[in-house]
């Protein structure tokens, strides 16, 4: 299959671009990933067989149950009623982003069968890894972005976000915080989402593992916002870093490749 002839992509300044225009216009948009964790959710039982699906490396990460970082997942499984809730948000969602430099069987390639079995294929893809340097490689359109809004945050560290936000550049930017709603596992989004449809707001930034996809486009498609999976990035808005759990993507890809996108 040619992903370029699937899907228009995007690169970061592209990315940002539709998310400032949409704001301006006020006009929704849902930008999502999907990764490891979110293939895995569509793979079970018609991308991999029971016995492939129970044996991979996935079951053991999300059994952690970790509520923070590179092996936070939001979810258990088997979980079939999630595969079903993500495949019908993502056949909504605006730009989903996916790996497109790491091509395997655990990620960028599974992805692109997943879409083919389900009829995924979105209008705009973007490389996701670019979520990680993307307030940095378009620092610009970044506080663009922030400048003026009123901004949702919805992570597990929701509440640390919005400290360090608040100190680095609400006065030079003037945004307010609209909420800080912490989520941790799946079966919190009904909940998430009540909390989230009394909060006025203009712009969503969510890290929230699979559960980031049911979310944004919930955001879009009935409140009428934009909403941006940001993932692991969102610990750079804290730190001030890149996030590089162990080197990974500078052995991978290169930062200086992803800055660069």
């Amino acid at each position: 299959m040619n992903a370029k002839m699937k899907s228009q992509y995007l690169n970061s300044s592209e990315l940002m671009d539709y998310i400032i225009i949409s704001l301006a216009n006020k006009r929704p948009l849902s930008v999502v990933s999907l990764g490891v964790s979110e293939t895995f959710v569509l793979a079970q039982y018609n991308l991999l067989s029971y016995k492939e699906f129970m044996k991979h490396a996935e079951i053991r990460v999300a059994a952690l149950g970790k509520k923070r970082g590179q092996q936070h997942r939001g979810i258990r499984f088997p979980n079939v009623n999630a595969r079903d809730n993500l495949v019908r948000s993502l056949k909504q969602a605006d730009i989903v982003g996916y790996n497109t430099l790491i091509k395997d069987m655990h990620s960028g390639l599974l992805t692109e069968i997943a879409f083919e079995y389900y009829d995924l294929w979105p209008k705009y893809t973007y490389e996701s890894y670019i979520r990680r340097v993307i307030m940095f490689s378009q620092a610009r359109k970044f506080a663009e972005m922030l400048k003026g809004r009123k901004v949702l945050l919805i992570a597990s560290y929701a509440d640390e976000v919005r400290a360090a936000l608040e100190r680095k550049w609400q006065k030079q930017l003037g945004f307010s915080i609209a909420g800080a709603v912490k989520i941790y596992e799946y079966e919190e989004i009904p909940q998430t989402i009540n909390l989230i449809r009394k909060l006025d707001f203009d712009l969503a930034l969510v890290a929230a593992g699979v559960n980031a996809i049911i979310i944004n486009v919930y955001i879009a498609k009935e409140m009428g916002k934009v909403a941006f999976d940001l993932g692991q990035g969102m610990e750079s808005l804290i730190t001030g870093k890149i996030q590089d759990d162990n080197g990974f993507l500078e052995r991978t890809i290169g930062i200086n490749r992803l800055m660069k996108m």
